[in-house]
């Protein structure tokens, strides 16, 4: 009887953690949202990480935005990381907003899969799904306000 419900107990606890495992790799960002498209200005790259700076016009009252970013790689084949970055954007009636910018990347051949979460000046909270095309110098974004 002891082996049986040992046996059963394992099989609940592989359940669970497979269950677990499969809901951690289905996150996807829904609601609200508007897409923010950039080019790109500058790449620098160091030893240690890359700089890279973008300008666009993004709508949701943002106006002129410009982006610079400092990535840092965590892998050994520096295919992945972490960055940090600031914004300044100017819209049409002189508003400015700054923003602090922070996330994660990962390449993937000539495309850098970017998520980061933004904090704004005027109170502004977006969470943001991007991509770099490292080719033709594009960053194509679309974020999702946080309420």
């Amino acid at each position: 009887m002891r082996k049986i419900m040992s046996k059963a107990v394992t099989a609940l606890i592989a359940t669970c953690l497979m269950f677990v495992t499969l809901q951690g790799h289905t996150f996807e960002a829904t609601g609200e949202s508007f897409p923010a498209n950039f080019k790109m200005t500058s790449w620098t790259s160091t030893t240690t990480g890359s700089s890279l700076t973008a300008e666009g016009v993004v709508g949701e009252g943002y106006g002129k935005v410009y982006l610079s970013y400092d990535f840092m790689s965590n892998s050994t084949d520096r295919s992945k990381g972490n960055f940090t970055g600031n914004l300044r954007s100017i819209n049409q009636d002189g508003e400015m907003v700054a923003a602090t910018l922070q996330g994660i990347w990962k390449r993937e051949g000539k495309s850098v899969m970017m998520y980061t979460l933004d904090g704004f000046s005027n109170g502004d909270m977006i969470y943001a799904e991007g991509v770099i095309d490292l080719i033709e110098g594009t960053l194509s974004f679309t974020a999702f306000p946080i309420d």
